[in-house]
C-alpha cells in the first residue's frame, strides 16, 4: 500500500477506528451492530465515502482501504456500512434531482443509514415486481436478503416491472408496516450480528417522486456482472487480519502467505484502475476465485496456529475464517460461482 494512500486523512480515520472496532468485534457478531457504532463511522467520514467529493467522497482508492480496514477489524460492522454504499452510489448518478438533495447530504453525512433489498434481481427468477399505478408504483413479492433491519432509515428496492424488461429502484423508508414486512431475522453462520432479515412486500406504494432509476433490465445487469467480476477488497482485509495475527505465531508461514495476497491485490486493483470494466473479464473472475480461495487458506492458517483456543467464540481465528467463507457468497451471482468453483478443480 502506497504512503500517500496511507496517509490519506480518510484511511488514516478508518484505521483508528478499525483499532476500535477490533476490540468489540466478537461483541458485535453476537449481540449485533448497534446505532452507535454506525454514528461512530459518520463522524469518522466513513459514510460519505462512496458520495461526491462535496460531500466526503473518497477516491476509488481509498474506499478499497476502507473497507478493507472496517472487514478485517470488525465483519458484521463492516457488512452493515458496505450496504449503505449502494445507497449512495445509486442516488448520487440519479436524474431524480429532488430526492437527490433530499436524501445524498442526510446519508453521506450519517443522518440516515440505508440499505439494500435487490438482490433478487440478480437470480434467474427475480422476486419482487412492480406494477404502474396512479402517482407511482405498487411493489409486491419477497426480497430474501436485507442487511441492517432495524437500524436503517431508508432502503433502495429494486423489483422487476411487470410485462416488461425493465427494472426499477426506488427509496423508501425502512420499518415493518402491513405493505412491508420483515419475513424474520435470518440465523447466519456468519455476520450473525448484522441484523439480516427478509422482507415480504405486499403492494408498497412507491411514489413517482421516489423513483431513483427506472432502466432495461440487461444493461443494468451487464454492468452489475462487470462490478461483482472484481475482487471485493473485503476479501483483502479479511485474509491481512488473519495474517496480522499469524505472524505472532507462525511468522513464515504468514510471510510467504502475505506475498501471495498482496501480489494478488495489485494485480486486481490494477485491473480495476487501469483496464475498461467491460474487458479482461475472464481474468477478473480467475482473480476474484483465486483471491476467495486465498483468503481461505490465510484464515485456517490462523485456525490451525491457534489451536483449540481458536474455537472460542471470543477468539478471532474462527470468526475470521467464517467470514471469509461468507466472501464465497457476498455479491456473488452465477458467474462468479462458476469461476470459483472451477479455481478448485484446477
Amino acid at each position: 500500500m502506497s504512503p500517500d494512500l496511507d496517509s490519506s486523512p480518510i484511511v488514516v480515520a478508518a484505521a483508528e477506528l478499525a483499532r476500535e472496532l477490533v476490540t468489540d468485534a466478537a461483541h458485535l457478531e453476537r449481540v449485533g451492530v448497534d446505532r452507535s457504532v454506525m454514528d461512530r463511522m459518520a463522524a469518522a467520514g466513513l459514510l460519505a465515502v462512496a458520495g461526491i467529493p462535496e460531500l466526503g467522497g473518497a477516491w476509488p482508492a481509498e474506499q478499497r482501504r476502507v473497507a478493507e480496514l472496517l472487514a478485517g477489524a470488525s465483519p458484521d460492522a463492516w457488512f452493515v456500512w458496505f450496504q449503505h454504499g449502494p445507497v449512495v452510489k445509486l442516488l448520487k448518478r440519479s436524474e431524480n434531482t429532488d430526492l437527490v438533495v433530499k436524501h445524498l447530504p442526510e446519508l453521506c453525512a450519517g443522518r440516515e443509514l440505508g440499505g439494500v433489498a435487490w438482490s433478487h434481481l440478480r437470480t434467474a427468477k427475480p422476486s419482487v415486481f412492480a406494477t404502474r399505478v396512479d402517482g407511482g408504483w405498487s411493489l409486491s413479492g419477497f426480497q430474501p436478503w436485507c442487511t441492517g433491519w432495524g437500524l436503517i432509515d431508508v432502503v433502495l428496492v429494486g423489483a422487476l416491472v411487470e410485462d416488461s424488461d425493465q427494472v426499477l429502484f426506488g427509496l423508501v423508508p425502512a420499518g415493518n408496516r402491513p405493505e412491508m414486512t420483515s419475513a424474520g431475522e435470518l440465523g447466519l453462520a456468519a455476520m450473525a450480528g448484522t441484523s439480516t432479515h427478509a422482507l415480504r412486500f405486499d403492494g408498497l406504494l412507491l411514489p413517482d417522486a421516489d423513483v431513483v432509476l427506472l432502466t432495461d433490465r440487461g444493461p443494468w445487469a451487464e454492468t452489475d456482472s462487470q462490478v461483482n467480476s472484481n475482487v471485493q477488497p473485503s476479501t483483502f482485509g479479511i485474509a491481512l487480519a488473519a495474517l496480522d495475527l499469524l505472524e505472532q505465531r507462525a511468522p513464515a508461514t504468514a510471510q510467504v502467505l502475505r506475498a501471495r495476497v498482496l501480489e494478488l491485490r495489485t494485480t486486481a486493483y490494477q485491473l480495476i484502475d487501469e483496464v475498461e470494466p467491460t474487458e479482461s473479464l475472464t481474468q477478473r473472475l480467475s482473480l476474484r476465485a483465486s483471491a476467495l480461495l486465498l483468503g481461505i487458506e490465510c484464515c485456517t492458517a490462523l485456525l490451525a496456529a491457534r489451536g483449540g483456543q481458536g474455537m472460542d467464540l471470543g477468539e478471532p481465528a474462527q470468526r475470521l475464517l467464517r467470514s471469509a467463507a461468507f466472501q464465497l457468497v457476498h455479491s456473488q451471482a452465477g458467474h462468479v460461482r462458476a469461476a470459483t468453483l472451477d479455481a478448485l478443480v484446477r
